[in-house]
């Protein structure tokens, strides 16, 4: 996914990541997807906007893995596999390492109130508090 770096001094945060690991055996190249819309996201949340990225002749065909720092409503990423696939992608996956959240939102507004008392466990999703040893727990049966 494009990265604002004009607004982090010229630094792209998603290639600092990737750069980061190792032995990674597939091309990287984060000029694949261009933003062509420098408008806010807050303008476009919660849709797929058709022209808002162009991929790069050489998606066709391929496996595209998309990054993006942060997913609010989906909108973003979306657009980006829409422009993947119109671009020729065979299969477009969509990682996000961060949520954002909001106590104006319905969706967040119990998990944000709930953030002060909370103790930080890496090992335990912030959402659903399953932990990382417990696979098979209720929620994951439930949402099958």
């Amino acid at each position: 996914m494009p990265s604002h770096s004009s607004t982090r001094g010229g630094v792209s945060h998603l290639d600092r990541v990737v750069n980061c690991v190792r032995n990674f055996s597939q091309s990287w190249d984060s000029s694949t997807l261009v933003k062509n819309d420098a408008s806010k996201a807050d303008t476009r949340r919660g849709r797929a906007v058709g022209d808002l990225f162009s991929a790069s002749s050489i998606v066709a065909g391929k496996r595209v893995l998309v990054l993006d720092d942060t997913f609010t409503t989906g909108g973003t990423l979306a657009s980006a596999a829409r422009a993947l696939k119109d671009g020729g992608a065979r299969t477009v996956v969509g990682i996000s390492f961060g949520r954002q959240l909001s106590a104006e939102w319905s969706d967040s507004r119990n998990l944000v109130a709930t953030l002060p008392q909370r103790v930080l466990d890496l090992d335990s999703c912030v959402v659903h508090g399953i932990h990382s040893s417990d696979p098979f727990s209720e929620v994951f049966r439930r949402r099958r």
